[in-house]
């Protein structure tokens, strides 16, 4: 009797599903309830890359395709790069991780003496962000002086050291310091020791898409290809998507985004086969030579206080073995890769989306790993309930999602602790706690347009255990309860209450 791949996939199986649906239908489905224009999707299988496929418009004027050669902004990804080449340099010997961010830094504040690059490395410098000062404009060009000023402005939110917070400043400032000690642009460091190193086709940076060969500037209106048919350069072109955002039911394109303003923190464009590619080469000595230099980027770090952060680097670290991820939002662009690193899964996935504040990319990934083996699913449940890792204990996790939510102006109704009820009738369970949440503003106008949905609001998100140790955070997802409930007209306010209690259950459940 052959093995059904959904319940028992292995490499190499073609049948690829995830309850019943294939990837492409659940990309689909993801890209129409969130509205995205295109999206591209790697998925590594290490050593091969058995899957790049596209979908949608690289830009919805011109109607070009996105592609397996379509180059996004990778966002915050770029974090990990910068982090490869402050490993590389410790290797040479030109920076220490204990060497204080002055040493390079010669207009840096003195306040910042306590700052080493470690720190930054791992968020936990405790500088603001710089894109968070009043009036700052990705689309705008600063230099190193301006961020530092602007920086300066802004109180720091914590001793270097004793906390994380993901900080835009850490990997620009490292940007910096890659340059002072290698004595060469980020730009050139990071093409010659990743680009060229892994042989990257379709990695750049903003100031080189200008030598791309493609025909997007070939005055033809409306646009058209047309010299792929006589020069081979030009067949299935490196071509840049354009970044959009919502408004008013439709997309509108945002400015592009400046090197100078991106940099080291954000400022890579690739394509989604590309970064598969960079992220095989992660797992030997072809990018980090020492095996105890990729160990500290690519564990849990101990904070100088003694307190344990499940992230460093840009990476978290949500729990199961093996498995770290990092996401990208930045203007007109999300994008995400998770890399699944034990020996026997080895499974990564790459997505890449031209529209910016898709906040739950890693939804998405969780099912498509899922699709390869089922191990790697997040617990299957109703059509209605989302479930993802947490780091933390189920009562820390709770904890921290009713800090959240409280914070935001929402009403925690109740907190039900299923565990401690079991043991006091005789019973063993793991641990399971229960919120009863929500906002009586919102929900109200939802009840009293459809009176039994009242039977399943407020809305519950649980923390619990299952049977491995590993600690989940499931919620209901008010989207998909309306469709349950056949509620009509509210689809914006549903999709609200998703996002409001997704932001939360996802900065209760990370480390910055």
């Amino acid at each position: 009797m052959a093995s059904t791949p959904a319940a028992n996939a292995s490499r190499g199986d073609f049948q690829i599903v995830y309850q019943g649906r294939t990837v492409d239908d659940l990309v689909i489905n993801y890209m129409q309830r969130n509205h995205i224009p295109g999206l591209s999707l790697a998925i590594v299988q290490a050593p091969y890359i058995p899957r790049v496929v596209a979908y949608g418009l690289a830009d919805t004027s011109a109607k070009t395709l996105i592609s397996s050669n379509t180059v996004f902004n990778v966002g915050q990804i770029t974090n990990a790069y910068t982090a490869v080449a402050v490993m590389q340099l410790k290797e040479e010997g030109k920076l220490g991780l204990e060497d204080p961010v002055t040493k390079y830094l010669p207009n840096a504040s003195k306040e910042w003496n306590s700052i080493k690059i470690r720190h930054l490395l791992t968020h936990s410098s405790g500088l603001p962000s710089y894109n968070e000062a009043s009036g700052f404009d990705y689309s705008q060009d600063y230099n190193l002086d301006s961020i530092i000023d602007m920086v300066k402005k802004i109180p720091a939110r914590f001793k270097a050291g004793h906390d994380t917070y993901n900080s835009a400043t850490d990997f620009y400032l490292l940007g910096a310091i890659i340059e002072k000690s290698s004595g060469v642009s980020y730009q050139e460091y990071i093409t010659k020791n990743q680009i060229e190193r892994a042989g990257l086709k379709y990695t750049f940076f903003p100031s080189s898409l200008e030598s791309v060969k493609n025909e997007l500037h070939n005055g033809s209106q409306p646009f058209l290809h047309a010299e792929f048919k006589q020069n081979p350069v030009f067949i299935n072109p490196a071509e840049p998507a354009v970044g959009y955002r919502d408004a008013n039911n439709g997309w509108t394109a945002v400015k592009p985004n400046k090197q100078s303003a991106t940099f080291a923190d954000s400022g890579i464009m690739a394509s989604a086969q590309d970064i598969s590619i960079w992220d095989i080469a992660l797992a030997g000595e072809i990018l980090v030579k020492n095996p105890e230099n990729r160990e500290f980027l690519y564990r849990s770090v101990k904070l100088d206080n003694g307190k344990i952060s499940p992230g460093n680097a840009g990476w978290q670290f949500p729990g199961h073995p093996g498995l770290m991820y990092i996401k990208g939002n930045i203007p007109g662009f999300s994008t995400f890769l998770s890399r699944f690193t034990a020996p026997t899964e080895l499974l990564c996935v790459t997505l890449l989306a031209n529209k910016d504040n898709i906040r739950d990319l890693d939804v998405l990934a969780r099912q498509i790993a899922g699709a390869y083996d089922q191990k790697l699913a997040a617990p299957a449940g109703s059509a209605w309930v989302v479930s993802r890792e947490s780091p933390y204990t189920v009562n820390e996790t709770l904890d921290r999602v009713s800090k959240v939510l409280e914070a935001k102006g929402a009403k925690v109704f109740a907190r039900i602790d299923h565990g401690a009820n079991a043991a006091g009738a005789g019973k063993a369970m793991k641990p399971k706690q229960v919120l009863i949440v929500g906002n009586p503003a919102v929900g109200t106008d939802l009840i009293i347009a459809k009176p039994t949905v009242a039977i399943d609001l407020p809305l519950r998100i649980m923390a619990w255990e299952d049977d491995t140790g590993q600690v989940w955070a499931s919620f209901t997802d008010p989207v998909e309860l309306g469709k349950q409930y056949h509620i009509e007209g509210q689809e914006q306010v549903l999709n609200n209450m998703y996002q409001a209690v997704y932001a939360a259950v996802d900065k209760a459940t990370t480390a910055y």
